[in-house]
């Protein structure tokens, strides 16, 4: 969790979602300093390996994220905790799906400072989506209570925090005050993509959200730097309402 006094920066978490370490590096220098923490997702880690890490590290002491979402049995979610460990960075998601006792693993088999963030439900799924995967339809009739009782599993096992919407992180900070909550589907304005429970920033910090998961609206920027600061200033609005 960040105090409110920490810079609203700081609180920007960019994923790097290319497919190049050229791409993504010159995108952690042009960022650098307007955001908080670098995202390695699943597409630039296939693509490069564990040393587009090291490469991240020598030009940027930001946090990294690596969000690989590990969904797996216990034994192997313990073992390849015990190896990202190792690689130098700040978080890991691991998916609660994977159930309480591969939370646990993941938890008691990371050193070096390294957080687990517990994934709850993505953003991109609503309550129908729920249900064709076979959900049953009264526990996803509100999905912040699917979140919520994940959201439970990750706080019992010791997670250092979770994934999860703006719609659900206000009952989630209510309750579990002190958990890390990463927040994704942030938009500046409506949008009709691919992400369902979005938000404004404004809306997610003043809500409760301590990280903004913010790729496109960045990415797709005529100047992605001007509109980091546009973030950055609404952050620093909701902080002070707040207050």
């Amino acid at each position: 969790m960040l105090s409110n006094s920490s810079k609203p920066q700081e609180r920007i978490v960019f994923p790097l979602d290319v497919s190049t370490q050229e791409e993504a590096l010159k995108w952690v220098e042009r960022l650098n300093g307007l955001v908080g923490v670098f995202k390695i997702g699943l597409e630039l880690f296939t693509s490069c390996g564990p040393g587009i890490i090291e490469e991240i590290k020598k030009r940027t002491d930001h946090k990294i994220f690596l969000d690989l979402k590990l969904y797996d049995i216990p034994n192997t979610i313990l073992r390849t905790i015990r190896v990202i460990s190792n690689l130098g960075v700040d978080w890991i998601t691991v998916h609660t799906l994977s159930g309480s006792e591969a939370l646990k693993n993941a938890v008691n088999s990371a050193y070096n400072n390294l957080k687990i963030i517990a994934v709850t439900i993505i953003t991109s799924l609503d309550r129908a989506d729920l249900m064709e995967l076979g959900f049953n339809s009264e526990l996803v009739r509100d999905t912040k209570e699917l979140v919520f009782k994940l959201a439970q599993i990750a706080y019992k096992t010791g997670c250092d925090g979770i994934v999860c919407s703006a719609k659900e992180v206000s009952k989630i900070k209510e309750i579990f005050p002190e958990f890390i909550t990463v927040v994704p589907g942030i938009r500046l304005e409506e949008s009709k993509d691919d992400q369902v429970r979005v938000s404004t920033p404004y809306e997610a910090i003043l809500a409760g959200a301590d990280y903004l998961v913010i790729g496109r609206p960045i990415r797709e920027a005529f100047s992605p730097e001007k509109v980091c600061k546009t973030i950055a200033g609404q952050i620093k609005k909701a902080l002070e309402e707040k207050k």
